[in-house]
């Protein structure tokens, strides 16, 4: 159907995915809406009957707009840093506490590949039979119906995060199926960040809401991170996406490095002073020496054919690795040149802005979050963006006003 659409529906539309969301209104997908009220008159509806039905608070268009304004990028052992501290650090230290059980949940699981990842690096972590617990939500059910299927094609597999620990088995070309003693410890069900869990769900040791609330409002967001915490053991993990958290959360602490954005609810009178194991893993993290670059080509012969610079994202995945093992300078160089080469590689972009915002330069990162807010508008806004992820145009530029908007990272 074409012509345009009545402009109170959509305002009244994003009034409604904004309230069930808690989404900012420059990240709510305007094409989006507007393909579901299109679908909707084309079936014969007119524009009063679907601005009624948006009049109650519950109904079912309502869940298909906030379901259309969905992001669901997900896959295995996405942001492997996150799986390796709470192997390394994490479940060591709720084995100190004392715990009997450990639980853990994905919130905002999408399809479910991180909360099985969850699932396979706690029970890779523990004892054989240590009894472990891991809770997937997310607000739109059709995901979670992928996610109990538990069977998954190459999208879910990439080269980015590697197979950190068992989670599935190869059952066809392209296909896997998570192992059944991973997927014994797994369960679903649906649930939205600005509404409290219900208790029958219990408490956890870890919570993951990792690249959930980039979009949210300032409001939304500390809605969110206070429910979040409610829901933790004392001493239990909550980790957030890199521009999620402009403080530390009241009653936590920062545990691992900034960039970690992993934080620890306080035991009730604990100060909330730096443990001496944070002080530790600072320390351990002393800048290294940069790597010397590698030796320049011999030249080529006169008519040999010139060699094409590396590709976008394999620069990218080697400045990953570099910030991996340390060595910040090293990456920030790798960073710099991919940005010269290639200045509308928008993941390239926000890892260097990133980068130098942790290492204290905000007076350098404020430019470049400015550059790729610019160049994420000129995209469409769910258009893929190629990197070491696929993510939307939009993730990016919610990513940019959400550090714009907030403020620096603690």
């Amino acid at each position: 159907m074409s012509g345009e659409l009545d402009p109170r529906l959509l305002t009244r539309a994003r009034e409604v995915v904004a309230a069930i969301t808690g989404f900012r209104d420059d990240a709510i997908a305007t094409e989006a809406m507007e393909r579901v009220m299109r679908a909707e008159l084309t079936r014969g509806r007119s524009a009063g009957d679907l601005l009624g039905e948006l009049l109650h608070p519950v109904s079912s268009l309502s869940s298909t707009l906030a379901r259309a304004v969905l992001v669901g990028e997900t896959y295995f052992f996405r942001q492997p840093e996150h799986f390796r501290f709470i192997a390394q650090e994490g479940v060591p230290g709720a084995l100190r506490r004392g715990a009997l059980a450990l639980r853990a949940w994905s919130a905002g699981c999408a399809t479910g590949e991180e909360a099985y990842s969850l699932a396979a690096c706690l029970q890779a972590s523990l004892p054989h039979g240590f009894p472990v617990e891991v809770l997937g939500t997310d607000l739109q059910e059709s995901s979670l119906e992928t996610a109990r299927r538990a069977t998954y094609g190459s999208w879910s597999r990439r080269e980015s995060a590697p197979r950190l620990f068992p989670l599935y088995v190869e059952t066809g070309e392209r296909e896997v199926t998570i192992l059944p003693v991973v997927r014994r410890v797994t369960t679903f069900a649906q649930a939205n960040l600005l509404a409290p869990l219900p208790e029958r769900l219990g408490r956890f040791d870890f919570i993951l809401c990792r690249n959930v609330l980039t979009y949210f409002t300032p409001a939304a967001r500390d809605a969110a991170i206070t429910l979040l915490s409610r829901t933790l053991n004392p001493g239990g993990l909550l980790f957030l996406g890199a521009v999620e958290a402009d403080r530390v959360p009241k009653g936590m602490m920062r545990e691992g490095p900034p960039e970690l954005q992993a934080f620890r609810l306080l035991a009730p009178g604990e100060p909330s002073s730096p443990s001496s194991r944070t002080r530790v893993a600072e320390s351990a993290r002393a800048p290294v020496q940069a790597r010397r670059p590698e030796s320049a080509p011999a030249a080529a012969p006169a008519r040999a054919a010139a060699v094409p610079p590396p590709a976008p994202s394999r620069l990218h995945l080697n400045a990953l690795e570099r910030i991996e093992e340390g060595d910040e300078v090293g990456a920030t160089a790798v960073l710099e040149a991919l940005v010269r080469q290639a200045p509308d590689y928008l993941p390239g972009l926000l890892e260097l802005a990133l980068l130098r915002e942790r290492s204290g330069a905000r007076e350098a990162a404020v430019p470049l979050m400015r550059t790729l807010r610019t160049r994420a508008e000129r995209l469409p806004p769910d258009q893929l963006v190629d990197g070491p992820e696929a993510l939307p145009a939009r993730f990016y530029q919610a990513s940019a006003d959400a550090y714009l908007n907030q403020g620096t990272l603690e």
